[in-house]
């Protein structure tokens, strides 16, 4: 499974109170509804389901550990790792930090 760099920063060093937003790739043969309820489980709160089963979820920093042990997951990101859109989106949607 794949683990982004920002993720295994917070999974080594977790910041009490904080929460981080990930998106989670689920593999092929996973069923989405038993990783959302595993989810929850683990802590986390399922936040929208996205394209071909995978999952945006919002997890306490000292929780991140437990959901990257969830089977079927083919990757953990943080959500400002990824583009998520809808049709409705256009240039002036996109919003850049800095």
């Amino acid at each position: 499974m794949y683990v982004s760099r920002a993720v295994e920063s917070i999974r080594a060093d977790p910041i009490e109170g904080e929460s981080v937003a990930l998106a989670l790739e689920t593999t092929d043969d996973a069923d989405p509804e038993a990783v959302a309820a595993a989810v929850e489980d683990a802590g986390g709160t399922v936040e929208r389901y996205l394209q071909f089963d995978d999952l945006a979820v919002s997890v306490p920093h000292d929780r991140v550990d437990a959901v990257c042990a969830i089977d079927g997951l083919a990757a953990v990101e943080t959500t400002d790792a990824i583009a998520i859109t809808t049709a409705e989106a256009t240039d002036e949607d996109v919003e850049f930090d800095g």
